[in-house]
């Protein structure tokens, strides 16, 4: 398994198709810490949102780094599809965890907020762009080629998806009408909703730990679904 992460990892690199995604990213943080003093969760918040639409494009590029003929290689190499799919996810969550890193710190060090950071403030920021970039990367998998066959349809479905996803956390009271929905819609609007609590927060509330866990458990399902699909497809 680390031979085959090591071959996507160097492979992926090499196609350069991280480079877009990637400079926007650099370039919406330096952007957004512009002009100082700024709020610290308000501030998390919006380049958590920022992340989750970026690792939508990671994920596609990731995935679509290889050619057909190629894929079929290192697929044989890695013994299973299941095996060549999960290392993408492995990078994928390699990648969230870099950039939520990076997203933390860099306001942290040119000192772009109000206040310094407390290490509560710091991991909450953390939690709430890694939980959304897994989430991001999950709901992206399911329109890449293991399941969807038009490259057109692809970036389509991410960016649908990707959309709506953030347009339902605007909509909770309307939602909360319908019994049972809002638990089958990505749970975007659980990060947003912390993320909106006042810098002065003396700790974290046990509740926040049980929401960030829902976002990780409903990206693992989605990732079950999408391994599920992929192997009946190819039956």
């Amino acid at each position: 398994m680390t031979s085959l992460l090591r071959y996507q990892f160097i492979n992926y690199v090499r196609t350069y198709k991280y480079v877009p995604p990637f400079s926007i990213f650099i370039l919406c943080l330096v952007v957004n810490y512009t002009f100082t003093p700024n709020p610290i969760l308000n501030s998390y918040s919006f380049t958590a949102i920022i992340l989750f639409f970026l690792m939508g494009w990671f994920t596609v590029t990731l995935f679509h780094a290889e050619d057909e003929g190629q894929k079929v290689i290192t697929t044989l190499h890695a013994k299973s599809r299941t095996q060549y799919n999960l290392g993408n996810f492995v990078i994928c969550v390699l990648i969230g965890v870099f950039l939520s890193c990076v997203s933390v710190v860099y306001p942290t060090l040119i000192g772009a907020f109000g206040e310094k950071p407390r290490f509560i403030h710091q991991f909450l920021g953390f939690l709430a762009h890694f939980s959304l970039s897994v989430l991001a990367s999950a709901l992206s998998a399911i329109f890449t080629r293991e399941l969807v066959k038009n490259k057109q349809n692809t970036w389509w479905g991410v960016l649908a998806i990707l959309i709506v996803s953030v347009v339902i956390a605007t909509l909770k009271e309307t939602i909360l009408q319908i019994k049972g929905l809002i638990w089958l819609l990505p749970p975007v609007r659980l990060s947003l909703e912390m993320m909106s609590s006042k810098d002065s927060i003396p700790s974290i509330p046990t509740i926040f730990y049980w929401q960030f866990a829902w976002i990780f458990i409903y990206s693992a399902i989605v990732i079950i679904l999408f391994f599920l699909l992929s192997n009946r497809k190819r039956r």
